[in-house]
Parts: structure tokens; C-alpha cells; sequence
């Protein structure tokens, strides 16, 4: 296993741009909590600090492919860095204006000027697309690795902001974030020897079309994956409080990121000669089965509760890798970035909405009762691939535009 990623790693630059994005992504796993604490402690609502949280998430679903197709047209550091900039400012803003006291429609204001960040993970993923192509082994190494930096970052970014806001102070969780962004991004952004060159598109000559039946489906599988990861996560915490107690709880769901962990990790050794499509069919097959509600069964047992817990997680990484490689394989090259935001937003999105559902549920229903919610999005995942397998068997990406003569030269 080890010597796939060493080759992985053995293309120049690749070890320099994977440490700056890491860097960069740090944070996308800290705002959520960093302004839920800022907000519920200057303002004294969680309502508040919801909305807040909730108008940033719009304006990310909104802005990533915005920022994605500036991207594929203009290069990654010509928009990364001045979107980060301005970012940065607007976040810094609403820091300000939490404690200073500032109008409450200041709060929504600023963060949603703070939702154009650039996903940095997309351009790290476009980037081994540039140094791989035409190597799906290494591809799914690839994208296996970013998976997994994908969890341990949504696993250790909120944590961290707790710990801040905890011990220095509200602010400190957002302060620190938008530090870490910044510096992330233009270490990053200076790596331009492994910066994939802006696609060319000649007068009267139209891009790839983004929107098409086969892509829109393999897209559409994200919110639906992410929808099932947010959901699990809240369940499990007011499952094991209900059962035990809320200071083990986040021992399940470290489970749930170790199964995903280990799995994306070893995926992404395996060598696969089948078509990327049935094999994004059959892991939602896999998927589907695994997110069956077993607490609902268990009587409370802990243990087997641990072990099903594991299991999820080690379903949901394969899938995710496998869909990603598939809307790679779909997507036109000069639209690349475009795609992968609208994937990594809809990650983002369905996590939002599987954990607000979620915890309806188990407030007004039961404590198991939001284990349904994941069950559904696996069945609806399922449905999703055996529909979409059609259309994606039919497309092809268009024919890869020629590179600007700008960026050839710079690269």
C-alpha cells in the first residue's frame, strides 16, 4: 500500500502542493463551528448563529462553481488568491462586527461576502488530473489520498475550533481560520510548476457542456452522499447520549472517520479493470446495504453499534472516490474545476441539511429515528446510479481545448 502513494508522491512538486492545501482546507472544517460559537456567544441566540451559518452555506452552493469556472478560464492562483483575500476581509468583518456589537444584518451580510473561497481541494484534485491523466490507477490513488484528507479534516477542523473558542476566546476560532486560509492559499498558489494551464477557448468556439444528463447525475450523487454523512453524524451523538452517555459519543464518530480512513486508503491501492461506471453503481449498492438501520435492531448494544458504525464509514469512502473519478472521467477538461466545486459543494450542502434534518428528528421523534434519514439517502443513491448508469454510459467529454499561451509559458 505504501509503495502506491510513494509513487504517487514521486512527481515533482506534488509533496509541496499537497502540505499547502492541506494547510488551506484546515479551515473549511473549522467555520462552521467557529461561527455558530462567535454568534451564539456575542448575540446570545443559537437561532442567530444558525441563520449565520446557514446564509454562509447558500453562498457557498452559489459562489464554488462561480469560482470553479474562473478557475478553469483564468488559472488557479490569478482567482485563488484575490477570492481568499476577499474572503479573509469579509470574515474578518464579521468578527468585527460580532464584537463590537454591530447590527445583526451586518453578521449576514459579511459571512455571505466570505462564501467566495476557493475550494482548494478541487484545485489539488485538478492538479493530479494535469500530472495523471490518462492514469486511472494513480488517479484513484489520487483521489483516494484526497478523501482522506477531506476526513481528517472535517474530523479534526471542528474540534480545533472548539478548542480556541474554548481557551482564548469566541473570535479565535474564526481569527485562526481565516490565518490559516490565507497562508494556505498562497503557499498553494505559488506552486506553479504543478498548476494545470487555463484551457484555451478560441472565438466561436464554445466550452464543454457542463449540464448534461450524465454529468448532472453523477453530480447530483454528492449532496445525496453528503446528505448521509451529516445525518449519521448527529444520530450517532444523540444515539450513544441516549444509551450511555454524550462524553463517548465522540468516540462513534471517530469510528465512523477511521473506517473511512482505512478504507479510502487501501481503495486506492486496488487495480480495477471494469468500467468506472458499474463500479460507481455497484459500491451505491454496497453503500445502500451498509446504511441500513441497525440501532434500530441492536436493543442499544454499544459494541455492535461501534462495529456498524465502522462499517458506514468504510462503505462511504469508496463511493465517494469512485463517484469523483467518474465526474473526472465525464467532465470536459476546460471545465474541470467547474464540476469538482459543484461536487464539493454539494457535499458541503447535503451535510448541512442531513444534520439540520437529523436533528429534527431526534428532538421531536426519537433518538433513532434520524438513522432513517441516511437509510433513504443510501436507497436514493442507489436509484440515482442505476438511473444514471444510462446516461453516463452516453457521455463523453468534448475533445480538451488547447491551453492559453500564457500559462504554457509560465508553467
Amino acid at each position: 500500500m505504501v509503495g502506491q502513494y510513494r509513487r504517487l508522491f514521486s512527481a515533482e512538486g506534488s509533496v509541496a502542493f499537497t502540505l499547502a492545501g492541506i494547510i488551506a482546507r484546515l479551515p473549511m472544517g473549522m467555520f462552521g463551528v467557529s461561527i455558530v460559537l462567535l454568534v451564539a456567544d456575542t448575540r446570545g441566540s443559537y437561532a442567530v448563529a444558525g441563520g449565520v451559518s446557514a446564509i454562509g452555506l447558500v453562498g457557498v452552493a452559489v459562489c464554488a462553481p462561480i469560482v470553479g469556472r474562473l478557475v478553469d478560464r483564468y488559472g488557479q492562483a490569478r482567482v485563488a488568491v484575490p477570492a481568499t483575500v476577499i474572503s479573509v476581509v469579509a470574515c474578518t468583518g464579521t468578527v468585527l462586527c460580532a464584537k463590537y456589537d454591530a447590527p445583526v444584518w451586518t453578521l449576514f451580510v459579511t459571512y455571505l461576502l466570505s462564501a467566495g473561497v476557493p475550494f482548494v481541494g478541487t484545485m489539488a484534485r485538478a492538479r493530479w488530473v494535469r500530472i495523471y491523466q490518462g492514469q486511472p490507477d494513480m488517479m484513484q490513488a489520487a483521489n483516494a489520498f484526497e478523501r482522506v484528507v477531506d476526513e481528517v479534516v472535517f474530523i479534526s477542523g471542528p474540534a480545533i475550533a472548539a478548542l480556541l473558542c474554548g481557551a482564548i476566546g469566541p473570535a479565535a476560532g474564526l481569527t485562526t481560520a481565516n490565518a490559516l486560509l490565507l497562508v494556505g492559499t498562497l503557499l498553494f498558489a505559488a506552486q506553479r510548476k504543478t498548476e494545470p494551464a487555463p484551457i484555451k477557448v478560441e472565438d466561436g468556439q464554445k466550452p464543454g457542456r457542463l449540464l448534461v444528463p450524465g454529468i448532472s447525475a453523477a453530480v447530483a450523487l454528492f449532496p445525496v452522499l453528503g446528505l448521509s454523512a451529516g445525518a449519521m453524524e448527529i444520530t450517532t451523538v444523540a444515539y450513544v447520549t441516549a444509551e450511555s452517555s454524550r462524553s463517548i459519543s465522540g468516540v462513534f464518530l471517530a469510528l465512523i472517520g477511521l473506517g473511512s480512513c482505512l478504507s479510502g486508503l487501501y481503495f486506492g491501492t486496488l487495480t480495477f479493470k471494469g468500467d468506472t461506471r458499474r463500479r460507481t453503481l455497484a459500491l451505491s449498492a454496497i453503500l445502500c446495504v451498509c446504511l441500513l438501520p441497525v440501532p434500530l435492531v441492536i436493543g442499544g448494544n454499544l459494541l455492535l453499534f461501534g462495529v456498524w458504525t465502522f462499517v458506514v464509514g468504510a462503505a462511504m469512502a469508496p463511493t465517494m472516490i469512485t463517484s469523483m473519478g467518474l465526474l473526472q472521467e465525464l467532465t470536459p477538461e476546460e471545465r474541470i474545476n467547474e464540476g469538482m466545486s459543484l461536487a464539493d459543494a454539494g457535499v458541503v450542502v447535503g451535510m448541512a441539511v442531513g444534520s439540520s434534518v437529523s436533528g429534527l428528528l431526534v428532538t421531536h421523534v426519537s433518538d433513532t429515528s434520524g438513522f432513517l434519514i441516511p437509510t433513504g439517502a443510501g436507497l436514493l443513491a442507489l436509484l440515482m446510479a442505476g438511473a444514471g448508469a444510462r446516461w453516463w454510459k452516453a457521455t463523453k467529454a468534448t475533445p480538451v481545448l488547447a491551453p492559453t499561451e500564457s500559462s504554457t509559458a509560465s508553467s
